[in-house]
């Protein structure tokens, strides 16, 4: 009992031996100041919970720093100098970031006992990318039960697995019957790797194996393949060691994303997007940390604006083409520029050169990139192939999609739902979804049509947020890209208050309601008021502009 007391009666008994040595006058001491702040640090390093937390408790402390971050914001609106003085401020900023960060790898457990590697996510990736040119989007799972019946004598982890050329969850034999065209896209020599490659992540993920047959199999572009492919064709058959380097990759393109940040906007942006980027709603590391080169897009657009921020719009074209050929979405913060561009050769104006040198290198990059995908193994038919996958998965009912689809179509249902019902919540959203591109999609356009010549650069940029919101349903961590909002609005205190007031929201929230489809409702509700405010304003007075040369 003493020992489980001792981590919280230090953390407790800090903060009052703070006071009574401010009060005494010891404070007015650089070494009592020194001695004081490294007890309340070791208090504070013993108070951690370094065994790790189940993962509702996360949320709850994620709750606690988003609401950290607020009052910080607020208490500098109103004149308080600690919180206003770079030099008091930035500490308390790192200390929140730290505080963040360790909240986000569940103080260094990770996916739990000490796990780095997400082996669900890695499997889809590693294994799609790998043997990309055997199975393209639709024969993964087929070829992973034909694998395992060869290797383990018939004796399955699962009885039911993702059908993904129908994405309907059926019986394994139903697979299995048709696995023979799957095996013999395969030479001798591959389908041994395969089977290899197979057999390591069924042992390592052991119980939770199922779970990667009943997904939705592998969805990257023919772009991140044929990457992914280059990477993951080095790693031998069943190398813990190899797997485990690819999934440090994406902490390096992290580290590399906000190094650029601390470069192109200080630190104290950067260390705002830190602690936004840890605590976005449906984001965490449970999520896609400790993946296969999952934050690459992010790399690209995070960079990109940092480039922009600096002047080098080249680079930021260049960056951008790659985000979009590993995601497709990230060509929407293309619009804004290119919107600009197109309004002044229609006004009979020059274009802005560095815009020129921008879409220029986003179209050569791309370019590229597209002829690439060409020199794999199956070629610019990847593309077909993607598009229709692509089709398909839109179509796929998750409660942690955000998009305007969720907010319009969300309906009650039972708790457990069969597949006749399933495919009539599907048909359903897909109606409205059809209905949304041909009603509000062409309004938001317009929208970020009038706004873009009055936009700066950077805000430019942004206008692809409404345009993905209302024109797209991406999963909820995708969603970390409002950190571009976080860097473009530094200096604009109520953006920032309305964006960590979009976090404290979502996970209150989680106090009151279980439901996870009802929660992202809510979120997608909170987004929806978020970029009403942000951009109403800004509307207003362009339409009282053209009203008044009008």
């Amino acid at each position: 009992m003493t020992e489980g007391l001792a981590a919280p009666l230090l953390l407790l008994s800090a903060p009052a031996l703070v006071y009574f040595a401010w009060r005494l006058g010891l404070m007015r001491r650089a070494w009592t100041r020194a001695l004081v702040l490294a007890v309340a640090g070791i208090a504070v390093l013993a108070a951690l919970p370094w065994h790790g937390l189940d993962f509702a408790v996360i949320k709850r402390i994620n709750l606690f720093l988003a609401g950290g971050a607020l009052l910080f914001l607020l208490l500098r609106g109103v004149g308080v100098p600690w919180a206003s003085e770079r030099r008091t401020s930035l500490p308390v900023l790192a200390a929140l970031a730290v505080l963040s960060l360790l909240t986000y790898l569940d103080f260094l457990t990770f996916h739990g006992a000490r796990t780095f590697v997400h082996y669900h996510d890695v499997s889809h990736y590693y294994l799609g990318s790998k043997y990309f040119g055997e199975l393209g989007y639709s024969r993964l799972y087929t070829a992973m039960l034909r694998a395992e019946a060869e290797v383990y004598d018939n004796h399955f982890k699962s009885l039911e697995a993702r059908d993904l050329e129908t994405d309907d969850v059926v019986h394994i034999v139903t697979l299995l019957r048709r696995s023979d065209e799957a095996k013999a896209a395969f030479s001798p020599e591959r389908w041994a790797a395969f089977k290899q490659d197979v057999a390591y992540f069924r042992d390592v993920l052991g119980p939770a194996y199922p779970t990667v047959l009943n997904d939705h199999g592998f969805n990257a572009t023919p772009v991140w393949a044929a990457m992914g492919g280059v990477l993951a064709n080095r790693v031998r058959p069943g190398d813990h060691t190899g797997i485990v380097l690819l999934a440090l990759l994406d902490p390096l393109l992290l580290a590399g994303a906000f190094a650029a940040v601390v470069w192109a906007f200080g630190w104290e942006a950067a260390l705002f997007a830190l602690i936004q980027f840890c605590l976005v709603f449906g984001a965490t590391f449970g999520w896609t940390g400790g993946a296969f080169l999952r934050y690459v897009w992010f790399f690209g657009a995070v960079v990109a604006l940092c480039c922009l921020q600096r002047g080098r719009y080249a680079v930021a074209g260049g960056l951008l083409a790659l985000a979009t050929g590993l995601r497709v979405f990230p060509i929407l913060f293309v619009f804004g520029i290119a919107a600009k561009t197109a309004l002044d050769l229609l006004g009979g104006r020059r274009a802005s050169k560095p815009h020129v040198r921008m879409l220029a290198a986003f179209a050569a990059t791309g370019l590229a990139l597209f002829l690439l995908t060409g020199l794999s193994a199956r070629g610019f038919g990847a593309w077909e192939d993607f598009r229709r996958n692509t089709g398909k998965h839109m179509e796929t009912v998750s409660p942690n999609i955000v998009g305007l689809t969720g907010l319009l179509a969300y309906e009650e249902s039972a708790a457990t739902v069969d597949a006749d019902q399933i495919r009539a919540i599907r048909e359903r959203r897909t109606s409205i979804y059809r209905v949304q591109l041909l009603t509000a999609l062409p309004l938001v356009v317009i929208v970020a049509l009038l706004l873009a010549p009055e936009r700066d650069d950077l805000e430019a940029t942004l206008l692809g947020i409404p345009l993905i919101f209302v024109g797209l349903n991406l999963a909820a961590y995708y969603y970390v890209f409002l950190v571009l909002v976080t860097l473009v609005f530094r200096e604009r205190p109520r953006v920032l208050i309305a964006l960590f007031g979009l976090e404290l929201a979502s996970y209150s929230l989680l106090l009151f309601e279980e439901r996870e489809a009802r929660l992202f409702v809510y979120r997608d509700l909170l987004i929806l008021f978020l970029l009403a405010a942000l951009y109403r304003e800004p509307l207003a007075s362009r339409l009282r502009g053209l009203r008044a040369r009008s």
